[in-house]
Order: C-alpha cells, then structure tokens, then sequence
C-alpha cells in the first residue's frame, strides 16, 4: 500500500506542481476564483482588468447597469468607444462600452440591460468593419432575437495555467505581484492585467491605458502596436477586423436600420460616431486600394440617422476635431484627450450632447490636460 502512495505521489506532482503555481498567481491577482459583485456594490473606484477572462466584462457592464440608477446618458459599442469618462459630462453617465462586436449586438444588449432603465442618449460607436460582409456577413442575424445572457466565470481553464506558465517563463511578471496592490486613489485592482499592467476599466465603465500611456509617453518601442506595426501587418495581410471589401454590406444597412427603428420606438436618442483611425493608418489603408468600402460608410449609413431624426459623425480622420497620432493609443484606439477633442467638435457643431455637458468647461479640461494622451 504504502507503495502504492509513493507511485501515486510521484505521478501525482507535476502535475500538482503545474496547477498550485499559477492557481496561486491566479487567486491572489483576483484573475480567477473570486466575486466582483461585492466590489461592483461599493461606491469606491476600482480597477478591473483580465489577462485570461475577458469574456467577464459584458458580465461586469451588465452588473454595473443593474447595480446603478438610471442614467441619462450611455455609451455602447466595442473598444473604440471606451474613451469617453464620466467627467466629460455633467450628467450621469455610465460606458457600457466592450460589449458589441457586430451590429447585431446592439438591440439584444439594450432590450436585456437598458430596456428598465432607459438613458435619454446613447452615444454609439459604428465601428468600420461592421459594414464589411467579409468580416460579418450576419447569416445568423434574427431580429426576434433581443435577449443576451452575460456569465461571470470564476474558475481558470487548463489554457489559463497553461498561459500563465507562458507568461512567468517570458517574464511579464514574477513574485511581486501576490503583494496586496492599490492604486494611488485607493483603488482596488482587480485581474492580472489590471495588477501588471496597470490596465483595466473604471467605474464609470471606462478603460485606462496605464502601462500602455506610459510606454508611448516615453516613445519606447515596447509599446503595443509601437509605430503601429501590429496595425500594419493585420492591413498587409487582410485579417482581425481589416479583411478588404469594396462595398457596404447592404443587409448591415437593414440592421443599422433595425437598431435605429428599436430605439425610435423606446423613446432612446441616438448619438452615432464613426471612430478614428490614425491618419497614418488611414493612409495605409487607402494606398492599398482594398478598402473602398470605408469611404461609404458615412454617405450610406447618413439617411437612416436622417430619417429617424439621430444624429451621425464621421470622425475617423483625426485632423478634423484637431487631434493626431501623437494622441492614439494605437492604430485604431483614439486616446482620452482625442475623444475630448472629438466630443468638443461634436458641441461647437450642435450636437444634442450639448444638454449633457458643458462646452466651456470641456475646453478648459483639454487646453489644461495631463499629457498627450490624458485629459484627467
């Protein structure tokens, strides 16, 4: 018997071994095993952001909408929308952002999660590629279909001690982290990603850039997407959101028209935005002359917004609110200061939003901004 146990031991602890380690990186960085809703019930800031366990966060906008009153104003779409704050508005305001992939996603996520609490405005982001039917061709669209289920998942996957293995052995991280971390402001950081890389969403459901703002500020070429080199490759070879396509897909035309009808009829205003690229990117893209399909999007989207009385903007050339590359987070991801520029052009030209925030004081925010990239 006794054996036996030597056998069983023996066999037994690599791979004990391969799972206590990065269970422990795991468990202490709040990555896995742990609740967020208590943390989502407090008052106070925090800092949430996933290595291995994105999928968490349309569970944490949705906690968030249920949890919070009523707000007058919402922000939806993917990323590309993630850098409007509430201290840009003077009402309230919550960025539901990180949550729509396809155009598709926008009505189910409205009728489970805002059908209750109904903001005055929604600010949309359309991002470009959901007019491209070589990215979403929508063969599985249904309009009938409104209801979104959103899962917290506490529990690592076998990928997720493999990644973590990955990871210690590149060196992205080591003992230091299982110390207990908060942010200067005393917010708690929650997730490997928020933990390492200073990174990960705010209250008010926006993202912050830590690691990544301090990395560009310092012009260093560990940066994601440094000189937006990522950026390029995925244009060169067609793929991750930039496959080529000549023409609007006509049927994201007749779901554009189905998500404006939808909001039409629950009395919701719609505030749309065409986000930006870099103006490098945008060159790239049209010297290649695979994309025509972008310069489309406004004039083909334009009449839908007309005809339900919403407003449109096409701000994916920076220089028109006065922005630059010098004030991206990457190829296709504005930075703060670039979204208050864009929000301030959207007021100087009469925008709705004007009865959500103050224009004096925006301009006063961005001519006394932190860097190049932050605002507050």
């Amino acid at each position: 018997m006794n054996q036996f146990l030597k056998k069983l031991l023996y066999f037994s602890l690599p791979i004990l071994v391969f799972i206590t380690i990065p269970a422990t990186f795991l468990y202490f960085s709040s990555e896995n095993y742990k609740s967020i809703d208590s943390i989502l019930q407090k008052e106070e800031n925090y800092l949430i952001g996933y290595a291995y366990n994105e999928a968490n966060y349309s569970y944490l906008k949705a906690k968030e909408l249920d949890l919070q009153n009523t707000n007058k104003l919402v922000a939806l779409g993917s990323s590309r929308v993630l850098q409007f704050r509430a201290p840009m508005f003077t009402s309230s305001f919550y960025n539901a952002g990180y949550t729509i992939s396809s155009i598709s996603d926008f009505v189910p996520f409205i009728e489970t999660h805002l059908k209750n609490k109904k903001p005055e405005v929604l600010l949309i982001a359309l991002d470009q590629w959901m007019f491209n039917e070589n990215w979403d061709n929508l063969a599985t669209y249904n309009p009938l279909q409104t209801i979104r289920t959103e899962n917290f998942n506490k529990n690592p996957s076998a990928l997720s001690y493999f990644k973590v293995w990955m990871d210690l052995l590149k060196g992205k991280y080591g003992l230091e982290i299982l110390n207990p971390t908060t942010l200067k402001n005393q917010q708690v950081k929650i997730g490997l990603n928020a933990v390492v890389n200073n990174t990960g969403f705010r209250k008010d459901g926006s993202m912050f850039y830590g690691k990544q703002i301090q990395l560009l500020l310092n012009n260093d070429s560990l940066a994601n997407d440094y000189n937006y080199a990522d950026t390029y490759n995925r244009i060169k070879n067609g793929n991750k959101r930039f496959e080529y396509a000549d023409e609007v897909h006509e049927k994201s035309l007749a779901v554009l028209d189905d998500l404006l009808a939808y909001c039409k009829e629950n009395n919701i205003q719609v505030v749309a935005f065409i986000p930006p690229f870099a103006d490098a990117v945008n060159n790239k893209l049209t010297s290649t002359g695979k994309y025509e399909y972008l310069e489309q999007i406004y004039p083909e989207t334009k009449p839908y917004f007309e005809k339900y009385g919403f407003e449109l903007w096409d701000m994916s050339n920076l220089s028109k609110y006065g922005s630059s590359d010098q004030e991206t987070i990457d190829g296709f991801h504005g930075g703060e200061l670039c979204y208050a520029k864009m929000l301030h052009f959207m007021l100087e030209n009469g925008s709705l939003l004007n009865n959500y925030t103050k224009q004096q004081q925006l301009a006063f925010d961005i001519k006394n901004k932190k860097n190049s990239l932050e605002v507050y």
